[in-house]
């Protein structure tokens, strides 16, 4: 499958001003679905992660020769497909796994920034989910572009649950990135089938979308349809990450509590950590409605 054309595309809106006024801040999420933060959090802390991601990228030669691995060059000729892969070779499962298994990489997924928002945003304790997810996007293969979307079909568990999405680096036009659908979750969920043939949007659709620098932030409702926008790139890689945060007190999907893609489980992500580290298995010390859905 891939992304559909987007014929009506607005700014998406800065909602910093709600930053210090939880009511504010809900108030926005209920009307958009979404929630924009321009410059949220740090740019040195973003390009720290960026930077060894494609540390890694280069260990397993996904970058160009005699480039500065930080312009996420790719090698010519490569072409590595996290999104969509489902029989990886062990070059492709071994790059996946040792990103994921960065502890600077799940440790940004907790930042006391974007915690502090999704506490304001729902108004309890969260639970972040374990699942988290970098998305590696080679230039090419647009049938590959993510369609449009939402990601409780997936995610499962609980409607209030919401994906925070963050580009690891500046994110131009050419890039792409992710467009919103504003107010679309206010349609419930939607037959997820029809959705990615985009038969449940049409030229009408208004969809948001900005370019993106280091530090911007994009919240939104697991009800609210989104979809990629193609990396038009002769050969930069685009970085981004997503995590879903939501209430302790809403069930949960047990397949939320493992490991992206399963390609490999907990004890080898952390076989490198720390054998206390605090972050370890930090989900288990919650008091959660764990679930399993089929």
């Amino acid at each position: 499958m891939a992304n559909i054309p987007m014929r009506i595309v607005q700014p998406l809106i800065d909602c910093s001003d709600a930053l210090s006024d939880p009511g504010r801040l809900q108030c926005y999420a209920r009307k958009s679905g979404y929630l924009f933060f321009p410059g949220l959090l740090p740019k040195d802390e973003v390009l720290k992660v960026r930077h060894e991601v494609l540390d890694v990228a280069e260990s397993y030669s996904l970058l160009a020769e005699g480039t500065d691995s930080n312009d996420a060059i790719r090698r010519k000729g490569v072409y590595v497909d996290l999104e969509y892969e489902r029989n990886p070779t062990p070059e492709v499962r071994g790059f996946f796994n040792s990103v994921h298994g960065l502890r600077t990489f799940n440790a940004f997924f907790h930042h006391p920034i974007i915690l502090e928002v999704i506490e304001s945003l729902f108004g309890e304790s969260i639970l972040v989910h374990p699942r988290v997810f970098c998305h590696v996007l080679f230039p090419g293969h647009h049938e590959h572009t993510a369609e449009p979307h939402q990601d409780l079909a997936p995610v499962r568990g609980t409607e209030r649950a919401w994906t925070v999405w963050t580009p690891l680096g500046d994110c131009e036009n050419s890039l792409g990135g992710v467009a919103i659908a504003p107010g679309s979750h206010r349609r419930g969920l939607l037959d997820p089938e029809a959705l990615v043939k985009g038969q449940l949007t049409n030229e009408e659709t208004v969809w948001g979308w900005s370019p993106f620098s280091c530090g911007d932030v994009l919240m939104f409702s697991s009800l609210t349809v989104h979809q990629g926008r193609d990396n038009v790139t002769a050969d930069r890689i685009r970085l981004s990450t997503s995590a879903r945060y939501q209430p302790v007190s809403e069930p949960v999907d047990a397949l939320a509590l493992r490991p992206q893609r399963r390609w490999a489980e907990w004890e080898e992500i952390y076989a490198d950590w720390d054998t206390d580290d605090p972050l370890k298995y930090y989900w288990k010390s919650l008091q959660l409605d764990v679930r399993t859905y089929r």
